[in-house]
């Protein structure tokens, strides 16, 4: 990984991001088992049929390839390169949380390129992102490298609760991306209509210390390869009310699910650039509880079949 991400440090932005989406589409096209995941998690979720849903998929795939070619570009790439790649639109909403001066969580997820978000974050502000460690220790090792080179503190989701408290208290920002499958600890709530363990850690970490939550997605202009720089959307802050002991279950569970109506508005606004791979909805998790609403996507790419390398996509069942 070492050696690639070398290359790629020294390659532009566009050499990245055509790497990077030949090397999604190579993966959307051999790996059978994800790409069937995938597909199945959008016609889930978003009531589309198989063909919009392969298409939705493939372009995940290939926003997936480019985003981890960018991340590993980023030890190359000045401060100035970094601000002028990722353009910030309503830094005002993020500037109103953090002059409360308790420090602000910046609620983002696995859509466009959130690697690019978090260091452009960390260009405006001291910035930590909470991660979840890789079993790998060498990958691990050098995709930490990686994101520091930026000025991104890391802080593991392991027994980061006291840390993160702290690093908040500080005024600083704290990236937090609560969008996978929480395991068995996680609150059982619907996700695009469909019960899922999700992460309260948002809400709690909100309300225990009165900090303001603030949406932020970095999402990819058209054409991903004739233009493909991240637009950093920053929107208004929203906060989970301080209350009695006896009343913090339901006030964390209200802003849990404040949190996951945030992340679905994303999802729907882009959902070809969502990574759809991931099994976010497990068997043992509940069935559905509601349709899902179709009205509610924004599909702004043509349906029709690309000039992408094609793959069969027949069902395994």
């Amino acid at each position: 990984m070492r050696s690639v991400g070398s290359t790629l440090e020294r390659a532009a932005w566009k050499t990245c991001r055509r790497i990077g989406s030949q090397l999604g589409l190579a993966f959307f096209a051999a790996g059978r088992k994800r790409r069937e995941l995938a597909i199945s998690n959008v016609q889930m979720a978003l009531g589309l049929n198989r063909e919009q849903a392969i298409r939705v998929a493939r372009r995940s795939c290939q926003n997936w390839g480019m985003t981890t070619c960018e991340l590993l570009h980023l030890p190359g790439a000045s401060k100035a390169e970094i601000c002028e790649y990722a353009a910030i639109e309503g830094l005002e909403h993020l500037q109103e949380a953090h002059a409360l001066g308790r420090g602000v969580i910046l609620l983002m997820a696995h859509i466009g390129n959130w690697e690019i978000v978090a260091a452009r974050m960390a260009q405006e502000h001291p910035t930590t992102a909470i991660v979840r460690p890789l079993s790998n220790t060498s990958a691990q090792n050098y995709l930490s490298d990686v994101r520091r080179s930026t000025g991104l503190g890391l802080m593991s989701k392991f027994g980061a609760a006291r840390p993160a408290a702290k690093w908040l208290r500080k005024g600083h920002l704290l990236c937090m991306l609560p969008d996978r499958h929480a395991g068995d600890d996680g609150v059982l709530l619907p996700l695009f209509g469909r019960m899922t363990r999700f992460e309260d850690s948002v809400a709690r970490l909100a309300m225990m210390n009165d900090i303001p939550i603030v949406p932020v997605v970095g999402v990819r202009r058209e054409p991903w390869l004739g233009d493909g720089r991240i637009e950093v959307q920053i929107s208004p802050a929203f906060h989970v009310p301080i209350c009695a002991r006896e009343e913090r279950d339901q006030a964390v569970k209200q802003g849990t699910e404040q949190v996951i109506a945030a992340l679905e508005t994303m999802v729907r606004a882009h959902p070809d650039q969502w990574s759809w791979m991931l099994r976010r909805w497990r068997k043992n998790d509940v069935e559905r509880v509601s349709a899902p609403a179709q009205g509610d996507v924004s599909l702004t790419f043509p349906l029709a079949a690309s000039n992408a390398p094609q793959t069969s996509t027949r069902s395994s069942s």
